[in-house]
């Protein structure tokens, strides 16, 4: 029997969880490139000072909904791979996590294992901490085998995924021929620098859908925490200048998640959105992401087909 294991950030799902996953988070030295000593104080400092600000935000969208997505998710691949495969889902920052995930299949006698980050777009913040975490289960147990999928952006099932979402949301919402916003979360600029591929992930996928759908795209970033280090173009700043170009009709993608969460139901939904249509008499609205959709599905089944042969 092979394992498979679906990797995701995480959700905190009260106050504790959420101190508890803004601590790890920041200590983790993917996210934050310093010394220890100066990542723990960090981290201490911002878990301690915004978890409760933190915690009200999940409340003003009815908690996080990435580990009751991702659970659903199991679920149906379990039902499409059959016996021969046991999934589950671990998560980075808040339980069950990754090692803990791996160790159950271990004692449960499987040592094969496939995990599958579900970050499309690979990145040192992301995909690289993950198999950080890996690398070192495998040091300390060398009778584990365990393989990486790769980033998906690319993927013919994830391209079909988000052609449907939006040429359904076209016809459901009467559009014409809208602009396509591909909003995805940002990154510092160093890591970019470093070698870091996001970008680039980011732009070719964002490419590649709109071409699909013959249908004009621009590109920006979001929830970015310093403007002048961190990617852009803002989200805002872009849908304004959208706006100010009279533009008609405007989708936005969240093209660097595969589930909601606090940068869409927060983020862009109660923040952005509102904003925009506040402001300017842009029509912008959103794709939402659905927990299942074949496409998503038979990509993964895909990945676990080629990388178990």
């Amino acid at each position: 029997m092979t394992g498979i294991l679906l990797i995701n950030m995480g959700g905190p799902e009260s106050p504790a969880e959420v101190k508890k996953f803004l601590r790890l988070m920041f200590l983790d030295k993917h996210i934050i490139p310093a010394p220890y000593i100066i990542r723990n104080l960090l981290s201490l400092y911002i878990s301690c000072s915004r978890y409760k600000k933190s915690w009200s935000r999940y409340q003003k969208i009815g908690g996080t909904p990435i580990k009751r997505n991702t659970q659903e998710l199991v679920n149906v691949l379990q039902n499409k791979l059959g016996l021969s495969y046991y999934v589950k889902a671990a998560y980075s920052y808040s339980n069950p996590f990754i090692s803990t995930a791996i160790d159950a299949f271990y004692n449960e006698g499987i040592k094969k294992i496939i995990a599958i980050p579900l970050y499309p777009q690979a990145s040192i913040t992301t995909t690289e901490s993950v198999i950080f975490d890996i690398d070192n289960i495998k040091k300390t147990n060398k009778d584990i085998d365990i393989k990486v999928a790769p980033e998906f952006y690319e993927n013919k099932f994830f391209i079909e995924f988000w052609y449907d979402l939006i040429k359904n949301h076209i016809k459901d919402n009467n559009l014409s021929k809208p602009l396509l916003l591909f909003s995805a979360h940002s990154i510092p600029v160093s890591f970019i620098k470093k070698g870091d591929t996001y970008q680039n992930g980011i732009e070719e996928s964002a490419e590649l859908i709109s071409t699909s759908l013959e249908l004009d795209f621009k590109i920006s970033y979001q929830s970015g925490m310093n403007p002048k280090t961190w990617l852009g173009p803002d989200t805002v700043t872009i849908l304004k200048d959208l706006a100010s170009k009279n533009i008609d009709e405007v989708i936005i993608i969240p093209i660097s998640f595969v589930s909601e969460n606090l940068e869409t139901l927060y983020d862009l939904d109660n923040q952005i959105i509102p904003l925009i249509k506040e402001e300017t008499s842009l029509n912008i609205s959103r794709i939402h992401i659905p927990a299942i959709h074949h496409s998503f599905i038979e990509m993964i089944k895909n990945l676990v087909y080629e990388f178990n042969h």
